[in-house]
C-alpha cells in the first residue's frame, strides 16, 4: 500500500480533517494534504513523529509504513550489515542522530589519516 493511502486512511479513521490534524500535530495542513494526495514525497521521520501522537499510532509503525524501517519478516531476509545499521539509526532520537553524525565525521577523518600514513610509509619503503 502506498504511504499516501495509508496516511489518508488513518486520518479518516480518526475522523480528522487535514486542518484538524495539522493543528494537533504542528504540521502544516497543506503539507498533510499533499502527502495524502501523493503530491509530496515520503515525509521525514521528524514529521512522522509529530503525526504519530494525534493519529494514535506507534511512531515505529509509521516509520515502517513510510519505508524507513523494515518489518520483522523483511529483517529476516536483510542479511547485510548496512540494512542492520539503517534500522538502528532510524530508531535514534534526533539528538542521538546528531551525536552519530559527529562520530561518523570523526571516523571519516581518522580513516583519511590512516590512508595517508600508509601511503607515506609505502613511499618511504620504496625509497630505501
Amino acid at each position: 500500500m502506498e504511504f499516501s493511502t495509508f496516511l489518508r486512511d488513518l486520518i479518516k479513521k480518526r475522523g480528522y480533517s487535514y486542518r484538524k490534524l495539522g493543528s494537533l500535530s504542528g504540521v502544516n495542513h497543506t503539507y498533510i494534504s499533499k502527502i495524502c494526495g501523493g503530491m509530496s514525497g515520503t515525509p521525514s521521520p521528524e514529521i512522522l513523529r509529530k503525526l504519530s501522537g494525534p493519529l494514535c499510532i506507534p511512531y515505529e509503525e509509521l516509520l515502517k509504513a513510510a519505508g524507513y524501517l523494515l518489518s520483522e519478516k523483511q529483517v529476516t531476509y536483510a542479511a547485510g550489515t548496512e540494512e542492520k545499521i539503517l534500522l538502528r539509526v532510524a530508531r535514534l532520537s534526533p539528538e542521538g542522530k546528531d551525536r552519530l553524525t559527529e562520530f561518523l565525521d570523526f571516523l571519516e577523518d581518522w580513516e583519511k589519516k590512516q590512508r595517508r600514513m600508509k601511503r607515506s610509509a609505502g613511499r618511504r619503503q620504496g625509497n630505501n
